[in-house]
Formats: structure tokens, sequence, C-alpha cells
């Protein structure tokens, strides 16, 4: 539904807020289209095609639930590295307190 507009005022500055609001996105659309032609004539430099320089790796899969088992594969190994050492100094501070406690005097 277009705004309502009171006065011609009010539809003029409305107009000019459009037209600023084309001009940035005309602006931020050839910034985007020099990037896309940047970027191809680099792959063009390199001598290949995109899909042959990407990594073979199913994080980028068109296949969500690939993607999705290669995150939680990643997940997974990341959380083995981080507790596989905590577990063995817990494990290792745990046998030195049960064998101080062991070592006390009973009455």
């Amino acid at each position: 539904m277009p705004p309502e507009f009171k006065s011609m005022n009010d539809l003029i500055s409305y107009l000019d807020a459009v037209e600023k609001r084309l001009q940035a996105l005309e602006t931020q659309n050839a910034t985007l289209q020099q990037q896309n032609q940047a970027l191809n004539n680099y792959i063009q430099d390199l001598g290949g095609d995109a899909g042959k320089m990407l990594p073979k790796t199913s994080i980028i899969s068109p296949n969500f639930l690939q993607r999705a088992f290669a995150i939680w594969g990643h997940y997974f190994v990341a959380q083995l590295i981080i507790s596989i050492p905590l577990a063995c100094l817990y494990y290792i501070l745990m046998t030195w307190l049960f064998n101080q406690v062991g070592s006390l005097p009973t009455y």
C-alpha cells in the first residue's frame, strides 16, 4: 500500500528520499558488478574453471544433509581435540586428590 501524502511537500520529500536510495543502490550495484568482473578476470588469469579451483569438500556441497554432516564432523573432531587433554588433566587431578585423601590419618 503506497503512503498517503497530505501535501505536495510531503510527496516531494518522499520522492527525493526514494531517488537518493535508488542512486545508492545503483552505486552499490555498479561496485558489485566491478567486483564480479574482477573475480572472473582473476579466475581466467589462473587459467581454470571456478568449479575446478574449489576444494573437494562436502562443506560446499549443494546437498543440505552433506553440508550438515560435514559441519557436524568438524565440530565433533574439534570437541575431541579439546576434551581429551581436559579429560587427562581431570584424571591426573582426581588421582592425585584421592591419593592425598587416602593418606590422611583416620581417628
